[in-house]
């Protein structure tokens, strides 16, 4: 079902579709200078802005710059003055009434004026934490209404997250509310890699490769840059290698967990750490360059144990493409 957010203050709560939400304007619940965000969008509107809620309020409603210094019902948002500049860029929310948005340069966290962290979120509803990044997975733990959760990281549209409670799992995007929403636009726009990593990290010179007996053992070769534009650096890389035939048709998929990470503004290529001769039956290690520099500093012969690109055992013979793409990563918060 597609819910309008609502936010009001430093209170938010939501409208199951658009005629509750006109319903909830024609009785008062929600004012003229609410901010209300559509279903399917990131941007914060002013309720008087919304073509299907304007004409439901009176000129008495519309929001005056005298509306800043005392605020004259609960409709009247004094801070909303300060942020009429930043509509057109998108307003996402507010904090609190009279206070100024924090900027970035009184930052290390957003916690240092709203007691949240930067890797926190707030539940916009009660919903369920799915075990995987889909709808018909099985729930693992529950957040409820305004309750604070920790962001561990993003695929897609859905959130990998942990509750008070310490279950972990997935939820989509559009039930929680980050933290940032509660900044200006330049705090926005400088913690917005730790929200949607996503955006910020690519999959460059993608190639593979089987070798004459890798293909009777139907190994396969994969290698790729990892590149990283933000200036976080980002771990817990996952990827997904997807198999197609010579109709273009998928046949085989497989996630890959990557070691290491990846610094801030710049790239690494993935590979693979062997298991020792003394632990042949070990399992490899795939994992970023500048992983393997790190534990090299303790380990030298580590250096001899590795190769360039990352190997996969596949189950589908005959395939004529093979991709490798980016499914999940989380940055590390640091002071800006």
């Amino acid at each position: 079902m597609a819910r309008w957010l609502v936010t009001q203050g430093d209170h938010q709560f939501s409208a199951a579709d658009l005629n509750e939400l006109k319903q909830l304007a024609q009785s008062g619940s929600v004012g003229a200078g609410d901010m209300v965000q559509p279903p399917g969008t990131s941007d914060w509107l002013y309720a008087s802005e919304l073509p299907e809620l304007a004409e439901l309020f009176s000129d008495s409603d519309a929001i005056d710059d005298d509306d800043w210094d005392m605020p004259k019902s609960r409709n009247r948002t004094p801070i909303m003055a300060v942020l009429l500049g930043l509509v057109a860029f998108g307003v996402y929310g507010m904090w609190d009434y009279g206070q100024k948005l924090p900027s970035h340069e009184d930052l290390e966290i957003i916690g240092g004026t709203t007691g949240m962290a930067l890797t926190e979120m707030i539940a916009s509803s009660n919903t369920g934490i799915r075990a995987e990044p889909n709808e018909s997975a099985a729930t693992v733990g529950s957040i409820e209404k305004d309750q604070t959760i920790q962001l561990l990281g993003k695929r897609g549209e859905w959130y990998n997250v942990r509750n008070p409670s310490g279950a972990q799992g997935f939820v989509k995007s559009d039930t929680v509310v980050p933290a940032y929403y509660f900044a200006d636009a330049d705090t926005r726009q400088s913690y917005d890699p730790i929200y949607n990593p996503d955006r910020y990290v690519f999959v460059k010179n993608s190639s593979w490769m089987q070798l004459p007996d890798q293909r009777e053992e139907n190994v396969t070769i994969f290698q790729f840059l990892l590149q990283n534009k933000s200036k976080f650096e980002m771990t817990d890389i996952k990827l997904l290698a997807t198999i197609k035939d010579k109709n273009d048709r998928v046949i085989e998929t497989q996630e890959i967990a990557i070691e290491g990470a990846i610094p801030s503004h710049d790239g690494v290529m993935v590979g693979t750490l062997n298991p020792s001769k003394d632990t042949p039956d070990g399992t490899p290690r795939l994992m970023t360059t500048s992983e393997l520099e790190r534990l090299a500093k303790e380990d030298g012969s580590l250096m001899s144990r590795w190769t360039d690109g990352v190997e996969l055992a596949m189950e589908s013979e005959g395939f004529v493409e093979a991709n490798i793409d980016l499914l999940q990563v989380r940055a590390i918060p640091k002071e800006l």
